[in-house]
């Protein structure tokens, strides 16, 4: 665990509060802390005093810098936000940053999305793999790790790192450890995931090491993205959908889990502003610019659910003038 930083200005026993509540939630990152701890010193320096967080100083500290980077003004803007949203929950009077200001970001990446259908198809093909004397267990452990890079919204290394005692066949609770951005995480599994899961370990007779692999290779140890890639081009091409040079990859079933479940939402007219930090934490993004692209990706495919998701959240979703940058 990071020592834990020294803050000085007068909002400093709030920052100490904040930064232990997200260490309890369990993110580690050091990129994460390094933002507060730059609030933290510009509000030292600044003549804008006050123990809360006003509007004052928020505005101030947002503020685009001469030849400054949007990206970085954008980790400005999403730090104090996160950050003045904590501090409401609590019951703390602070000062949220509106709708609208945060900046668009842009992706030269475009995710590839299945649809619900491509999905079981690419599944029902992965069950029906025949078994090789060359790749033992692929038939096996293959559909169970598309099903977790899917059901759980994994990137593939966090699936092909898995361990034995990190999957809770009890409570239905992954471990995804010192993932992306250095943060563990607890990630609950569907019922009908979990019965699977219960059924592939019972059929695989996994035994060994408890940190020996979940999804063993051919060889006893951990799967390489390579290799998964190479099985999930081949199920694609069996399920007759389309394959080209940028996907999709197995990385769009993540993709299309974020996506399915924010329709879903939509769909249901739930409260996607309240929503989107649990799917944040739950796909393990440090903040919410890295969910942001996916409340875009649905917007734009499915143009009738805009308005239903724009409600709670048109701080994330820009206008359309400010693709025009």
């Amino acid at each position: 665990m990071n020592r834990f930083p020294v803050f000085k200005s007068q909002l400093g026993y709030l920052l100490e509060q904040y930064v232990e509540y997200r260490r309890m939630r369990g993110y580690k990152s050091q990129s994460g802390e390094d933002d507060i701890c730059q609030f933290d010193s510009y509000a030292a320096a600044s003549p804008i005093t006050a123990n809360i967080l006003t509007k004052e100083l928020v505005e101030a500290y947002i503020a685009r810098r001469p030849g400054e980077k949007r990206t970085t003004q954008t980790h400005r803007i999403s730090t104090v936000r996160c950050f003045g949203k904590y501090l409401v929950r609590c019951g703390i009077d602070a000062y949220i940053l509106p709708n609208g200001v945060l900046p668009i970001a842009k992706y030269d990446f475009i995710p590839h999305v299945l649809s619900t259908g491509e999905v079981v198809r690419l599944i029902n093909v992965a069950d029906s793999l025949p078994y090789r004397a060359n790749y033992p267990r692929r038939h096996i452990v293959m559909p169970m790790m598309f099903r977790l890079i899917y059901g759980c919204g994994l990137r593939v290394s966090e699936a092909c790192s898995l361990q034995i005692n990190d999957v809770d066949l009890q409570t239905g609770v992954l471990l995804v450890r010192a993932a992306k951005f250095n943060k563990d995480r607890y990630v609950p599994m569907a019922q009908i995931l979990l019965q699977r899961c219960q059924r592939y370990f019972a059929k695989t007779i996994l035994t060994g090491n408890i940190k020996s692999p979940f999804l063993p290779s051919p060889s006893g140890g951990f799967y390489n993205r390579s290799t998964v890639g190479y099985t999930f081009r081949q199920c694609l091409a069996i399920a007759g959908i389309p394959h080209f040079d940028d996907g999709p990859t197995v990385h769009s079933l993540r993709h299309s889990f974020a996506v399915h479940n924010l329709v879903r939402w939509g769909t249901e007219g739930k409260d996607i502003d309240t929503l989107l930090p649990y799917l944040s934490a739950y796909l393990g993004h440090e903040n919410l610019l890295g969910t942001e692209r996916y409340l875009r990706m649905t917007t734009e495919m499915f143009p009738a659910l805009r308005e239903k998701i724009s409600t709670g959240c048109s701080w994330l979703i820009p206008e359309v003038a400010h693709h025009e940058d």
